[in-house]
């Protein structure tokens, strides 16, 4: 398996750990355990913005389809179209706007490094198999 696929998209794997990188990024920002985000659980409000915000940085940020989000973070395309459109709609607030910023900075920080460790030591980044959003 390599980084990239042929249709010039980022692999599975690859997705899979951009996704846990926004799932951990957007966790700690709402402070909520990274656990409560994987799970199918929709009750509580800070749960699911933190989630939406994380659907978020992976389509901005990451680069990754709503589709490709969908299956990762198990939801609706729909659903991840929404998120989007939740976050993108707060933006209007300048202070909101700034610490989402904050977040997609510390994202593109992230997938900067997944690249490098990627390109450093290939066969040690794709032989993980424990990377999981449900566990």
């Amino acid at each position: 398996m390599t980084m990239f696929e042929r249709s010039g998209g980022f692999s599975t794997l690859f997705q899979r750990r951009i996704a846990m990188e926004a799932l951990t990024i957007a966790a700690k920002a709402c402070g909520v355990p990274v656990a409560e985000l994987a799970a199918a659980n929709r009750r509580r409000a800070q749960v699911a913005f933190a989630r939406q915000m994380a659907m978020y940085l992976c389509h901005v940020v990451g680069k990754m389809s709503l589709r490709d989000i969908s299956i990762e973070f198990e939801r609706d395309r729909t659903t991840v179209g929404h998120a989007c459109h939740a976050i993108e709609d707060r933006r209007d607030c300048p202070i909101f706007d700034k610490q989402v910023e904050f977040l997609e900075n510390e994202m593109k920080s992230e997938i900067a490094l997944l690249i490098e460790q990627a390109t450093a030591h290939p066969t040690a980044f794709f032989e993980r198999k424990s990377c999981s959003l449900t566990g």
